[in-house]
C-alpha cells in the first residue's frame, strides 16, 4: 500500500495517513476522557493534532485517546506523525510531567520498555507514561474527518481500563495537580533566571566596567 504523506515537518518527523489498525497502543485508555474527546472531535468535525508513533513499529507514543476515538467511530485511517523513537537524542519517558526537567526520578521507564509493551499487547494502566520529545509534538493539522474513509464502528472496550466514575474523577484531579506542579516548577525557575539576569546586569553596569565598554553595547542592551 502507498502511504499518503500529509506533511513533512523536518528530516526526523513526517505526518502521514496510516490504516488505523496498523497502530499499536502501549497503555489503556480512560473511558471518561475517551467520551470527552469523542464529543470534542465530533463537534469540530476534524482532528486537531496527529497521533505520534514510532516509525518502525507503529507503537503509539502520544495520542492514544485520539486513536481510540477514531477507531470507535469506524474511521479506517488516521493522521500520524512518524518518528524514530531511538534516534539520538532519544525520546525520554517519565511518569509525571515534572520528569521532563529531571533525570534522577524513581521508576524511570525507557523507550525500549514502551515499544516492547506495545508489541506484546499487554497494555500498561492509563497514563503510565509521559513522553518528552526533542521536537514540538503538537503540530496543528485540523484534518477534516470527512476526508477519511469510514466503516462500521469498532468495539474498543478491550483497550479501556475498567474504572468507576469516582476513579475517573480522581484521575482528572490528579492530572490537574500534575499540571499545577509543572507550572509551579516553571514559575520558580523563571524567578531564578530573572534574578540571575538582574545580578549579571548589575555587574556589567558597575562603574568599573562601564567606562571600558563602548556606548554601542549599552545601546544594544537598552533596545
Amino acid at each position: 500500500m502507498t502511504t499518503t504523506v500529509l506533511r513533512t515537518e523536518n528530516a526526523d518527523a513526517k505526518i502521514v495517513l496510516l490504516p488505523i489498525d496498523e497502530l499499536r497502543p502501549h497503555e489503556k485508555g480512560s473511558p471518561m476522557y475517551l467520551e470527552l474527546l469523542r464529543q470534542e472531535i465530533q463537534r469540530d468535525g476534524a482532528l486537531r493534532y496527529p497521533v505520534v508513533a514510532d516509525e518502525k513499529t507503529h507503537v503509539i507514543l502520544d495520542g492514544m485517546h485520539r486513536w481510540l476515538v477514531l477507531k470507535s467511530l469506524g474511521y479506517q485511517y488516521l493522521p500520524v506523525m512518524l518518528v524514530d523513537a531511538f534516534k539520538r537524542p532519544a525520546i525520554r519517558v517519565g511518569r509525571r510531567r515534572i520528569h521532563r526537567y529531571k533525570n534522577d526520578f524513581n521508576g524511570e521507564i525507557s523507550i525500549e520498555d514502551v515499544i516492547s509493551t506495545g508489541l506484546s499487547g499487554k497494555l500498561m494502566p492509563p497514563r503510565s507514561t509521559r513522553h518528552f520529545f526533542p521536537f514540538q509534538k503538537l503540530q496543528l493539522i485540523n484534518y477534516p474527518l470527512n476526508l477519511i474513509k469510514k466503516g462500521a464502528p469498532s468495539d474498543v472496550s478491550s483497550y479501556l481500563a475498567k474504572t468507576t466514575p469516582e476513579e475517573c474523577y480522581v484521575a482528572i484531579r490528579d492530572w490537574l495537580e500534575e499540571i499545577t506542579e509543572e507550572l509551579e516548577f516553571l514559575n520558580k525557575r523563571k524567578i531564578e533566571v530573572e534574578k540571575e539576569k538582574e545580578d549579571f546586569l548589575k555587574r556589567v553596569r558597575s562603574p568599573e566596567n562601564h567606562q571600558s565598554i563602548p556606548p554601542s553595547f549599552w545601546k544594544q542592551l537598552s533596545d
